[in-house]
């Protein structure tokens, strides 16, 4: 939930660390999907096959059922765009993610990352094949990313790969950050934020938010940003969790997507500061409490038919040990 209003907090100002919550978002998907693989899907009937159609079930109807309110919005704004590209691309990617990232109009901007996370599903039992055989294998997942640009850039999950390996190696190799590490990642990258936010003040204050020196903004910051709180990610993965927790989980995924429509209908970006707070708020908690809704009586009983199927599959005891074997 974190991460989710760190992207919140990007799109509602200018302060840009919205990248660096969605890196460290796919270290942690790299991490569950390989628990996850290992655990379940791996002594499955068809593993390959019983995988990617229970994480496409996962994430698909809500990502469509937050396009239909987008396009729903933007249409009762009047701001839908005249142009749009193909329409049945348009309708193909709103619905079933892949190519959303390409698409040349987004409605719904922050999908880009659920096309980077559904194309990286069909290549995961790979990438933790690979790395199981060594954790050097890391290394042409950084050259993949290094030589994105050549490898399909923004349209593929290459600029990516390395930060999901990097969570597929942590939960392989059981590559566990110590307590200390993990709160000094998370002290020291607490207070680059802070600095960060300093700079940010200074700069509306001084009437210079278009300034070069606003480092905020900078990529290489939210590189940084992320690297350094990697740590941290993986350490709390590993500590227990109840049912609110869960659904602070699965509220996250809603929200990340809810909140750029939301925005947009209340229009947070016009009027003075304190009017722009103001409506921030109200839209904040407008995307929690329809993110509730959602998850209550449309994300969380498709999830459990899906965990119920995924079930339904597995192979008796005796059976997955002579597959694994």
């Amino acid at each position: 939930m974190a991460l989710a209003l760190s992207v919140f907090l990007h799109h509602t100002t200018s302060y840009n660390i919205g990248m660096s919550a969605v890196l460290i978002f796919f270290v942690l998907s790299g991490y569950w999907v390989a628990t996850m693989w290992a655990a379940t899907y791996s002594k499955t009937r068809a593993p390959y096959l019983t995988f990617v159609v229970s994480r496409f079930w996962r994430i698909a109807p809500v990502f469509a059922l937050c396009s239909v309110i987008t396009w729903g919005l933007l249409y009762w704004r009047g701001e839908a765009p005249a142009v749009i590209g193909s329409h049945a691309r348009q309708v193909f990617s709103n619905l079933f993610i892949l190519g959303y990232n390409s698409l040349p109009f987004q409605a719904n901007v922050p999908g880009w990352s659920l096309d980077m996370e559904l194309q990286f599903y069909l290549v995961a039992p790979l990438v933790i094949f690979l790395l199981s055989k060594s954790i050097h294998v890391l290394a042409i997942f950084v050259l993949t990313t290094v030589l994105s640009q050549w490898l399909g850039g923004a349209a593929t999950v290459a600029p990516f790969i390395i930060f999901f390996a990097l969570g597929v190696a942590s939960a392989i190799y059981g590559l566990k950050p110590s307590r200390a590490l993990a709160y000094r990642s998370l002290l020291a990258t607490l207070a680059l934020l802070f600095i960060f936010a300093a700079l940010f003040v200074k700069n509306i204050a001084l009437g210079e938010l278009q300034g070069r020196d606003l480092v905020a903004l900078s990529s290489t910051s939210n590189l940084l940003v992320a690297v350094m709180m990697t740590p941290f990610a993986l350490y709390t993965v590993r500590q227990k969790s109840g049912p609110v927790d869960r659904m602070l989980g699965d509220l996250t995924y809603i929200v990340y997507l809810l909140h750029w429509p939301v925005l947009g209908a209340i229009q947070t970006g016009e009027g003075s500061y304190g009017n722009r707070l103001w409506l921030c708020s109200e839209a904040l908690v407008i995307i929690l409490a329809v993110s509730f809704v959602v998850w209550r009586y449309f994300d969380h009983p498709l999830n459990q038919w899906r965990a119920a199927w995924v079930a339904s599959r597995k192979l008796p005891a005796s059976a997955a040990a002579r597959f694994a074997g």
